[in-house]
Protein backbone atom coordinates (compact mmCIF):
# COMPACT_ATOMS: atom_id res chain seq x y z
CA UNK A 1 0.00 0.00 0.00
CA UNK A 2 1.41 3.62 -0.78
CA UNK A 3 2.28 6.28 1.70
CA UNK A 4 -1.18 8.02 -0.18
CA UNK A 5 -3.41 5.19 0.03
CA UNK A 6 -2.40 5.03 3.96
CA UNK A 7 -3.32 8.82 4.42
CA UNK A 8 -6.35 8.45 2.30
CA UNK A 9 -7.52 5.15 4.62
CA UNK A 10 -6.41 6.90 8.59
CA UNK A 11 -8.71 6.75 10.67
CA UNK A 12 -8.99 7.55 14.60
CA UNK A 13 -6.36 5.53 15.52
CA UNK A 14 -4.07 7.25 14.73
CA UNK A 15 -5.42 10.87 15.50
CA UNK A 16 -3.52 12.97 17.79
CA UNK A 17 -6.23 13.62 20.36
CA UNK A 18 -6.38 9.82 21.25
CA UNK A 19 -3.12 8.80 21.93
CA UNK A 20 -0.73 10.01 24.13
CA UNK A 21 2.20 11.80 23.03
CA UNK A 22 4.68 10.29 25.00
CA UNK A 23 6.61 13.86 26.27
CA UNK A 24 6.74 11.24 29.49
CA UNK A 25 6.23 7.61 30.81
CA UNK A 26 3.86 7.33 32.15
CA UNK A 27 2.05 9.50 30.96
CA UNK A 28 0.46 12.37 32.99
CA UNK A 29 -2.58 10.75 32.75
CA UNK A 30 -1.99 7.79 35.49
CA UNK A 31 -0.78 10.83 37.96
CA UNK A 32 -2.27 10.36 41.21
CA UNK A 33 -2.14 12.23 44.62
CA UNK A 34 1.23 13.02 45.56
CA UNK A 35 2.40 14.69 48.68
CA UNK A 36 4.29 17.35 48.71
CA UNK A 37 7.07 16.04 51.18
CA UNK A 38 7.76 13.14 48.86
CA UNK A 39 8.64 15.77 46.40
CA UNK A 40 10.59 17.74 48.89
CA UNK A 41 12.43 14.36 49.62
CA UNK A 42 13.26 14.06 46.08
CA UNK A 43 14.80 17.84 45.44
CA UNK A 44 16.77 17.20 48.64
CA UNK A 45 18.10 14.25 47.29
CA UNK A 46 19.62 15.71 44.32
CA UNK A 47 23.36 15.47 43.81
CA UNK A 48 25.00 19.15 43.24
CA UNK A 49 27.33 17.49 40.92
CA UNK A 50 24.55 16.28 38.05
CA UNK A 51 23.31 19.46 36.13
CA UNK A 52 19.82 19.59 36.20
CA UNK A 53 17.31 21.45 34.00
CA UNK A 54 14.41 24.02 34.82
CA UNK A 55 11.08 24.89 33.54
CA UNK A 56 9.37 27.98 34.14
CA UNK A 57 5.19 28.03 33.25
CA UNK A 58 3.65 31.60 32.92
CA UNK A 59 0.29 30.94 33.19
CA UNK A 60 -1.29 34.30 31.29
CA UNK A 61 -1.60 35.69 28.06
CA UNK A 62 -3.40 38.99 26.63
CA UNK A 63 -5.51 37.82 24.52
CA UNK A 64 -7.37 34.40 23.98
CA UNK A 65 -5.89 32.32 20.56
CA UNK A 66 -9.24 29.83 19.96
CA UNK A 67 -7.03 27.39 19.12
CA UNK A 68 -4.85 27.19 22.50
CA UNK A 69 -4.78 23.69 24.19
CA UNK A 70 -2.31 25.12 27.21
CA UNK A 71 -2.93 26.01 30.47
CA UNK A 72 -3.77 29.83 30.55
CA UNK A 73 -5.56 32.76 31.68
CA UNK A 74 -6.32 36.12 29.88
CA UNK A 75 -5.43 39.39 31.76
CA UNK A 76 -6.33 42.69 30.96
CA UNK A 77 -4.29 44.23 33.37
CA UNK A 78 -0.59 44.02 34.31
CA UNK A 79 -0.24 43.83 37.92
CA UNK A 80 -1.93 40.38 38.62
CA UNK A 81 0.91 39.10 36.25
CA UNK A 82 3.84 41.01 38.27
CA UNK A 83 2.17 39.45 41.79
CA UNK A 84 2.93 36.23 40.45
CA UNK A 85 6.65 36.73 39.12
CA UNK A 86 6.76 37.85 42.95
CA UNK A 87 5.10 34.29 44.33
CA UNK A 88 7.72 32.71 41.27
CA UNK A 89 10.62 33.72 43.03
CA UNK A 90 9.40 32.65 46.33
CA UNK A 91 8.85 29.22 44.45
CA UNK A 92 12.66 29.36 43.34
CA UNK A 93 14.29 30.69 46.84
CA UNK A 94 11.95 27.57 48.77
CA UNK A 95 13.28 25.12 46.04
CA UNK A 96 17.11 25.77 46.06
CA UNK A 97 17.04 25.82 50.06
CA UNK A 98 16.13 22.36 49.78
CA UNK A 99 18.48 21.68 46.81
CA UNK A 100 20.83 23.60 47.36
CA UNK A 101 23.14 25.71 44.56
CA UNK A 102 22.41 23.34 41.60
CA UNK A 103 23.99 23.45 38.58
CA UNK A 104 21.39 24.35 35.51
CA UNK A 105 22.25 22.93 32.05
CA UNK A 106 18.93 24.05 30.22
CA UNK A 107 15.71 26.79 31.05
CA UNK A 108 12.69 27.16 29.37
CA UNK A 109 10.39 28.87 30.11
CA UNK A 110 7.18 28.30 28.41
CA UNK A 111 3.39 29.34 29.19
CA UNK A 112 1.06 31.17 27.89
CA UNK A 113 2.97 33.80 26.71
CA UNK A 114 6.17 34.17 29.01
CA UNK A 115 6.54 37.39 26.65
CA UNK A 116 3.81 38.77 28.75
CA UNK A 117 6.07 39.59 31.29
CA UNK A 118 7.56 43.13 31.12
CA UNK A 119 11.73 43.46 30.61
CA UNK A 120 12.23 44.62 34.42
CA UNK A 121 10.43 41.81 35.89
CA UNK A 122 12.02 39.34 33.68
CA UNK A 123 15.48 40.98 34.57
CA UNK A 124 14.75 40.44 38.15
CA UNK A 125 13.37 36.88 37.90
CA UNK A 126 16.52 35.77 36.38
CA UNK A 127 18.74 37.69 39.12
CA UNK A 128 17.04 35.83 41.65
CA UNK A 129 17.14 32.47 40.15
CA UNK A 130 20.87 33.39 39.59
CA UNK A 131 21.34 34.16 43.30
CA UNK A 132 20.10 30.27 43.95
CA UNK A 133 20.88 28.34 41.27
CA UNK A 134 23.99 28.02 39.34
CA UNK A 135 23.06 29.66 35.61
CA UNK A 136 26.36 30.63 34.43
CA UNK A 137 27.21 27.81 32.09
CA UNK A 138 23.64 26.89 30.90
CA UNK A 139 23.91 25.88 27.54
CA UNK A 140 20.12 26.19 26.12
CA UNK A 141 17.93 29.43 27.63
CA UNK A 142 14.48 29.33 25.64
CA UNK A 143 11.82 31.12 25.87
CA UNK A 144 8.57 30.93 24.18
CA UNK A 145 7.29 34.38 22.01
CA UNK A 146 4.18 35.49 21.30
CA UNK A 147 5.45 38.50 18.47
CA UNK A 148 2.30 40.58 19.65
CA UNK A 149 3.64 41.11 22.85
CA UNK A 150 7.53 41.91 22.57
CA UNK A 151 9.37 44.62 21.56
CA UNK A 152 13.15 45.89 21.04
CA UNK A 153 13.50 46.48 24.75
CA UNK A 154 12.23 42.73 25.84
CA UNK A 155 14.15 41.33 23.62
CA UNK A 156 17.77 43.00 24.46
CA UNK A 157 16.40 41.82 28.23
CA UNK A 158 16.15 38.80 26.99
CA UNK A 159 19.60 39.17 25.68
CA UNK A 160 21.67 40.27 28.74
CA UNK A 161 19.86 37.81 30.93
CA UNK A 162 21.57 35.09 28.59
CA UNK A 163 18.40 34.07 26.42
CA UNK A 164 20.19 32.18 23.30
CA UNK A 165 17.04 30.60 22.19
CA UNK A 166 13.59 32.03 21.20
CA UNK A 167 10.30 30.03 20.14
CA UNK A 168 8.04 32.16 17.67
CA UNK A 169 4.44 30.98 17.71
CA UNK A 170 3.72 31.37 14.27
CA UNK A 171 0.89 29.06 13.52
CA UNK A 172 0.11 30.20 9.95
CA UNK A 173 0.85 33.52 7.65
CA UNK A 174 -2.52 33.44 5.80
CA UNK A 175 -4.33 36.31 6.95
CA UNK A 176 -8.43 34.59 6.84
CA UNK A 177 -6.56 31.47 9.16
CA UNK A 178 -5.43 33.98 11.59
CA UNK A 179 -8.74 35.99 11.81
CA UNK A 180 -10.33 32.59 12.61
CA UNK A 181 -8.36 31.21 15.33
CA UNK A 182 -8.39 35.01 16.82
CA UNK A 183 -4.39 35.28 16.47
CA UNK A 184 -3.37 38.34 13.63
CA UNK A 185 0.23 39.00 13.60
CA UNK A 186 0.90 40.25 9.49
CA UNK A 187 4.37 39.09 8.67
CA UNK A 188 5.88 42.59 8.51
CA UNK A 189 5.33 41.98 12.51
CA UNK A 190 7.66 38.63 12.43
CA UNK A 191 9.99 40.27 9.86
CA UNK A 192 10.49 43.29 12.62
CA UNK A 193 11.10 41.14 15.58
CA UNK A 194 13.53 38.89 13.93
CA UNK A 195 15.65 41.83 13.49
CA UNK A 196 15.28 42.60 16.74
CA UNK A 197 16.29 39.05 18.07
CA UNK A 198 19.61 39.30 14.92
CA UNK A 199 20.57 42.86 16.40
CA UNK A 200 20.12 41.31 19.89
CA UNK A 201 22.81 38.56 19.00
CA UNK A 202 20.22 35.58 19.15
CA UNK A 203 20.66 33.39 16.68
CA UNK A 204 18.75 30.38 17.40
CA UNK A 205 15.40 30.56 16.25
CA UNK A 206 12.64 28.16 16.70
CA UNK A 207 9.23 28.73 14.28
CA UNK A 208 6.34 27.09 15.88
CA UNK A 209 3.45 26.01 13.09
CA UNK A 210 0.25 24.43 12.99
CA UNK A 211 -1.62 22.54 10.37
CA UNK A 212 -5.41 21.30 10.19
CA UNK A 213 -6.63 24.88 11.13
CA UNK A 214 -9.55 26.74 9.67
CA UNK A 215 -9.41 27.80 6.27
CA UNK A 216 -5.97 26.10 5.46
CA UNK A 217 -5.80 24.78 1.86
CA UNK A 218 -2.30 23.09 0.47
CA UNK A 219 -2.35 26.66 -1.38
CA UNK A 220 -2.29 28.74 2.08
CA UNK A 221 0.20 25.60 3.70
CA UNK A 222 2.52 26.10 0.57
CA UNK A 223 2.54 29.82 1.15
CA UNK A 224 3.41 29.55 4.94
CA UNK A 225 6.27 27.71 4.62
CA UNK A 226 7.46 28.80 1.44
CA UNK A 227 7.43 32.42 3.86
CA UNK A 228 9.15 30.19 6.69
CA UNK A 229 11.78 29.53 4.64
CA UNK A 230 12.28 32.90 3.63
CA UNK A 231 13.17 33.84 7.37
CA UNK A 232 15.18 30.49 7.97
CA UNK A 233 14.97 29.84 11.67
CA UNK A 234 16.62 27.28 12.41
CA UNK A 235 14.56 24.95 14.03
CA UNK A 236 11.11 24.35 13.05
CA UNK A 237 7.90 22.26 15.06
CA UNK A 238 4.64 21.52 12.88
CA UNK A 239 1.70 20.61 15.13
CA UNK A 240 -1.24 19.27 14.20
CA UNK A 241 -4.58 21.22 16.11
CA UNK A 242 -5.98 19.27 17.84
CA UNK A 243 -9.98 20.21 18.24
CA UNK A 244 -10.92 19.45 21.78
CA UNK A 245 -13.88 21.89 22.78
CA UNK A 246 -15.35 19.83 25.57
CA UNK A 247 -12.01 19.66 27.25
CA UNK A 248 -11.11 23.89 25.50
CA UNK A 249 -14.48 25.61 26.23
CA UNK A 250 -13.15 28.39 23.86
CA UNK A 251 -12.24 26.14 21.05
CA UNK A 252 -16.03 25.99 19.94
CA UNK A 253 -15.21 29.39 18.51
CA UNK A 254 -13.18 27.40 16.19
CA UNK A 255 -16.00 26.36 14.24
CA UNK A 256 -16.31 22.40 13.05
CA UNK A 257 -17.33 22.64 9.65
CA UNK A 258 -14.40 25.21 9.08
CA UNK A 259 -11.83 22.46 9.86
CA UNK A 260 -10.31 20.37 7.30
CA UNK A 261 -11.13 16.46 6.81
CA UNK A 262 -8.26 14.23 8.31
CA UNK A 263 -7.25 13.39 5.01
CA UNK A 264 -6.78 16.94 4.22
CA UNK A 265 -5.06 17.41 7.39
CA UNK A 266 -2.61 14.72 6.36
CA UNK A 267 -1.94 15.97 2.82
CA UNK A 268 -0.92 19.53 4.82
CA UNK A 269 1.44 17.72 6.63
CA UNK A 270 3.09 15.61 3.83
CA UNK A 271 2.97 19.30 1.93
CA UNK A 272 4.37 21.16 4.08
CA UNK A 273 7.48 17.98 5.43
CA UNK A 274 8.20 17.70 1.97
CA UNK A 275 9.04 21.51 0.87
CA UNK A 276 10.83 22.01 4.00
CA UNK A 277 13.02 19.07 3.71
CA UNK A 278 13.54 19.99 0.00
CA UNK A 279 15.18 23.23 1.37
CA UNK A 280 17.46 21.96 3.78
CA UNK A 281 16.03 20.93 6.68
CA UNK A 282 16.00 17.43 8.36
CA UNK A 283 13.10 15.49 9.82
CA UNK A 284 13.18 14.72 13.03
CA UNK A 285 10.82 12.32 15.04
CA UNK A 286 7.21 13.28 14.79
CA UNK A 287 6.74 16.78 14.22
CA UNK A 288 10.15 18.54 14.16
CA UNK A 289 12.86 19.89 11.40
CA UNK A 290 16.07 21.78 12.11
CA UNK A 291 18.94 22.52 9.99
CA UNK A 292 21.89 20.24 9.75
CA UNK A 293 24.15 22.96 12.34
CA UNK A 294 20.90 23.05 14.94
CA UNK A 295 21.81 21.49 18.12
CA UNK A 296 18.88 19.55 17.87
CA UNK A 297 19.88 17.84 14.52
CA UNK A 298 23.83 17.54 15.74
CA UNK A 299 21.99 15.49 18.94
CA UNK A 300 20.04 13.35 16.57
CA UNK A 301 22.53 12.83 14.32
CA UNK A 302 24.72 11.23 17.03
CA UNK A 303 21.70 9.39 18.91
CA UNK A 304 21.46 11.34 22.16
CA UNK A 305 18.10 12.58 21.29
CA UNK A 306 15.75 12.73 23.59
CA UNK A 307 12.16 13.40 24.77
CA UNK A 308 10.61 15.35 27.67
CA UNK A 309 7.74 17.88 28.21
CA UNK A 310 9.04 20.21 26.05
CA UNK A 311 9.06 17.77 22.96
CA UNK A 312 12.05 16.47 21.53
CA UNK A 313 15.03 17.85 23.04
CA UNK A 314 18.95 17.92 22.92
CA UNK A 315 18.56 18.54 27.06
CA UNK A 316 20.99 16.05 28.59
CA UNK A 317 19.81 16.25 32.26
CA UNK A 318 18.22 13.46 34.36
CA UNK A 319 15.99 15.83 36.18
CA UNK A 320 13.79 18.93 34.86
CA UNK A 321 12.08 20.96 38.14
CA UNK A 322 9.05 22.61 36.96
CA UNK A 323 8.53 26.11 38.53
CA UNK A 324 4.98 28.18 38.08
CA UNK A 325 1.06 26.60 38.29
CA UNK A 326 0.60 23.54 36.43
CA UNK A 327 4.52 22.60 35.69
CA UNK A 328 5.74 19.23 35.64
CA UNK A 329 8.47 18.21 37.43
CA UNK A 330 11.04 15.05 36.20
CA UNK A 331 12.74 13.77 38.74
CA UNK A 332 14.98 10.34 38.95
CA UNK A 333 12.19 9.04 41.19
CA UNK A 334 9.05 10.05 39.86
CA UNK A 335 6.70 12.71 38.69
CA UNK A 336 5.52 16.15 40.31
CA UNK A 337 2.95 18.24 39.10
CA UNK A 338 2.02 21.91 40.65
CA UNK A 339 -1.64 22.86 41.58
CA UNK A 340 -2.68 24.47 38.14
CA UNK A 341 -5.02 26.93 39.71
CA UNK A 342 -2.80 30.08 39.99
CA UNK A 343 -4.88 31.89 43.37
CA UNK A 344 -4.31 28.33 44.85
CA UNK A 345 -0.79 27.62 43.92
CA UNK A 346 -0.42 31.34 44.92
CA UNK A 347 -1.93 30.96 48.18
CA UNK A 348 0.15 27.83 48.89
CA UNK A 349 3.51 29.32 48.10
CA UNK A 350 3.05 32.42 50.21
CA UNK A 351 1.96 30.33 53.18
CA UNK A 352 5.60 28.26 52.54
CA UNK A 353 3.57 25.07 51.42
CA UNK A 354 4.55 22.53 48.91
CA UNK A 355 2.52 23.43 45.39
CA UNK A 356 2.75 20.17 44.87
CA UNK A 357 -0.63 17.86 44.20
CA UNK A 358 -0.06 15.11 41.86
CA UNK A 359 2.56 12.57 40.45
CA UNK A 360 4.03 9.23 40.82
CA UNK A 361 6.71 7.45 41.87
CA UNK A 362 8.52 5.65 38.99
CA UNK A 363 9.50 1.92 39.05
CA UNK A 364 12.65 -0.01 37.61
CA UNK A 365 10.34 -1.48 34.85
CA UNK A 366 8.87 2.11 34.34
CA UNK A 367 12.29 3.36 33.71
CA UNK A 368 13.40 0.55 30.62
CA UNK A 369 9.72 1.49 29.36
CA UNK A 370 10.24 5.25 29.41
CA UNK A 371 13.22 4.36 27.27
CA UNK A 372 11.97 1.77 25.02
CA UNK A 373 9.29 4.25 24.23
CA UNK A 374 11.22 7.62 23.90
CA UNK A 375 13.77 5.45 21.67
CA UNK A 376 10.73 4.86 19.57
CA UNK A 377 9.64 8.30 19.28
CA UNK A 378 12.59 9.70 18.50
CA UNK A 379 13.88 7.10 15.62
CA UNK A 380 11.62 5.23 14.87
CA UNK A 381 13.17 1.54 15.58
CA UNK A 382 14.13 0.23 18.97
CA UNK A 383 16.28 -2.83 20.60
CA UNK A 384 14.03 -3.30 23.24
CA UNK A 385 16.29 -6.45 24.43
CA UNK A 386 19.12 -4.34 24.33
CA UNK A 387 17.62 -1.79 26.55
CA UNK A 388 16.68 -3.92 29.21
CA UNK A 389 19.97 -5.51 29.56
CA UNK A 390 21.53 -1.88 30.02
CA UNK A 391 18.69 -1.16 32.39
CA UNK A 392 19.50 -4.89 34.12
CA UNK A 393 16.04 -6.22 33.96
CA UNK A 394 15.00 -9.87 32.74
CA UNK A 395 12.05 -9.19 30.28
CA UNK A 396 11.40 -11.07 27.55
CA UNK A 397 9.03 -8.79 25.74
CA UNK A 398 7.10 -12.02 24.79
CA UNK A 399 3.40 -9.75 24.57
CA UNK A 400 5.02 -7.10 22.57
CA UNK A 401 7.41 -8.64 20.50
CA UNK A 402 4.02 -10.80 18.80
CA UNK A 403 2.52 -7.31 18.63
CA UNK A 404 6.05 -5.94 16.61
CA UNK A 405 6.24 -9.09 14.87
CA UNK A 406 2.53 -8.65 12.92
CA UNK A 407 3.53 -5.28 11.99
CA UNK A 408 6.27 -6.75 10.56
CA UNK A 409 4.47 -9.12 8.39
CA UNK A 410 1.92 -6.49 7.15
CA UNK A 411 5.08 -4.36 6.02
CA UNK A 412 5.06 -1.48 9.16
CA UNK A 413 8.16 -2.71 10.77
CA UNK A 414 10.87 -4.60 9.68
CA UNK A 415 13.23 -6.78 11.70
CA UNK A 416 16.90 -6.70 11.65
CA UNK A 417 18.04 -9.15 14.33
CA UNK A 418 16.73 -8.04 17.28
CA UNK A 419 16.16 -4.50 15.93
CA UNK A 420 12.53 -3.52 15.06
CA UNK A 421 12.66 -0.63 12.68
CA UNK A 422 9.19 1.37 11.18
CA UNK A 423 9.09 1.31 7.70
CA UNK A 424 8.38 4.39 5.79
CA UNK A 425 4.25 2.75 5.49
CA UNK A 426 4.20 2.18 8.88
CA UNK A 427 5.37 6.00 10.27
CA UNK A 428 2.01 7.43 10.25
CA UNK A 429 0.82 4.98 13.07
CA UNK A 430 4.37 5.95 15.38
CA UNK A 431 2.52 6.60 18.16
CA UNK A 432 0.01 3.65 18.11
CA UNK A 433 2.99 1.19 17.88
CA UNK A 434 4.64 2.65 21.12
CA UNK A 435 1.49 2.14 22.64
CA UNK A 436 2.54 -1.79 22.37
CA UNK A 437 4.82 -1.07 25.34
CA UNK A 438 2.80 1.20 27.74
CA UNK A 439 2.15 -1.01 30.47
CA UNK A 440 -1.00 1.45 31.82
CA UNK A 441 -2.60 1.49 28.58
CA UNK A 442 -5.00 -1.35 27.62
CA UNK A 443 -6.22 -0.68 24.41
CA UNK A 444 -2.71 -1.54 22.19
CA UNK A 445 -3.52 -5.02 21.02
CA UNK A 446 -6.89 -3.47 19.43
CA UNK A 447 -5.31 -0.37 17.79
CA UNK A 448 -2.54 -3.16 16.48
CA UNK A 449 -5.12 -5.48 15.16
CA UNK A 450 -6.81 -2.39 13.89
CA UNK A 451 -3.88 -1.54 11.88
CA UNK A 452 -3.68 -4.61 10.65
CA UNK A 453 -7.60 -4.56 9.22
CA UNK A 454 -6.76 -1.36 7.87
CA UNK A 455 -3.66 -3.12 5.48
CA UNK A 456 -5.95 -5.95 4.38
CA UNK A 457 -8.51 -3.54 2.94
Amino acid sequence: MTQQNIASRHTELARPKRLPRYTSYPTALEFGALDGQIYDKWLKSLPLCKPVSLYFHIPYCEKLCWFCGCFTTISNKYEPVRNFVDILKQEIISAAQKTGPLKVSHIHFGGGSPSILEAADFESLIETLREHFNIDDVDEFAIEIDPRTVDREKIFAYARAGVNRVSLGIQDFNLKTQQAVNRIQPVELIAQTMQHFKDAGINRINFDLIYGLPYQTLETIKSTIEQTLKFAPSRIALFGYAHVPHMKKHQKLVGDHLLPSQKERQAQFDLASKLLVTNDYRSIGLDHFALPEDHLFVSYDQRLLKRNFQGYTEDKADTLIGFGPSAISSMPDGYAQNIPVIRTYMDKISAGQSPVVRGLSVSKEDKMFRDVISTLMCYFEVDPIKIAAVHKINYDFAKELSMLNKLVAIGYMEKIQSLYRITDQGKLYLRAIATIFDQYFDQSSDIIDRCIHESEG
